[in-house]
């Protein structure tokens, strides 16, 4: 069946029992504690168990299949994996059921932090949840996201966590897949496109409003990362 519906990331968490799945042909059996993640666009099928009790969050949008590969690469390529984050993972997802459940929809720009912040625990949890270099790049994050629209510099963030710029360079782009500061430039553009579609802000307010120092330098970046103007961005949302 194509659709909107096949464009898409599913992300299924097992609170109970056992849910049985083909993903591109391969049986897989997820179970409590497990986090299933797959591209809806390849062959799957699913069904479930007595006892089954699970959350499933269906989504999309900039760069999250670079997000999908990375976090799948991190877990040696299972779609199927138990995450060392799962208590702060499940509360990100009852954030967003909550929200849904009261008819009260997160905003925009608060959905894509809190997929973001998803994201971010399912690819930096795995594996080195102790180890200095992950808890490293993951205060770098938090501290990214308090500064996002302000003057920051690759410099600024490194000194925030005690490492030089090249190796804190290298040490975030091996985990995340990004350079800081394509992750800064690309958190700034997900906001830009929430002010360009909910608000009447102009391109010059917008651009000052998520850290550039000028219209010229945003329009730019935007056309660059988006492939179209803000203005037509604005008339036409992809």
């Amino acid at each position: 069946m194509e659709g909107d519906h096949n464009r898409n990331i599913m992300l299924f968490l097992i609170k109970s029992g056992a849910m049985e799945l083909e993903l591109k042909g391969v049986p897989v059996l997820a179970g409590a504690g497990q986090v299933v993640l797959f591209d809806c666009r390849e062959p799957y099928r699913y069904a479930a168990s007595d006892g089954l009790e699970f959350i499933w969050l269906l989504f999309n949008g900039l760069n999250v299949r670079t997000f999908y590969r990375r976090i799948l690469q991190a877990h040696s390529g299972r779609q199927c994996f138990a995450p060392d984050t799962v208590t702060p993972v499940t509360q990100v997802l009852g954030t967003f059921l909550e929200g849904c459940a009261a008819d009260e929809r997160p905003s925009e720009a608060v959905c894509s932090q809190l997929l973001h912040r998803l994201l971010c625990m399912l690819l930096l949890g795995e594996g080195e949840r102790t180890s200095d270099s992950s808890d490293r790049i993951a205060q770098a994050i938090r501290f990214m996201n308090r500064h996002l629209f302000e003057p920051i510099s690759v410099q600024d963030v490194s000194a925030e966590v005690n490492l030089s710029s090249s190796h804190f360079s290298r040490q975030f782009k091996a985990r995340t897949g990004y350079s800081p500061y394509e992750y800064i430039v690309l958190r700034r553009i997900d906001k830009a496109k929430y002010l360009l579609t909910s608000t009447k802000q102009s391109v010059g307010e917008i651009a000052y409003a998520t850290g550039y120092n000028s219209e010229e330098n945003f329009s730019h970046s935007f056309q660059k990362h988006v492939g179209i103007s803000p203005g037509l961005f604005r008339k036409y949302p992809v």
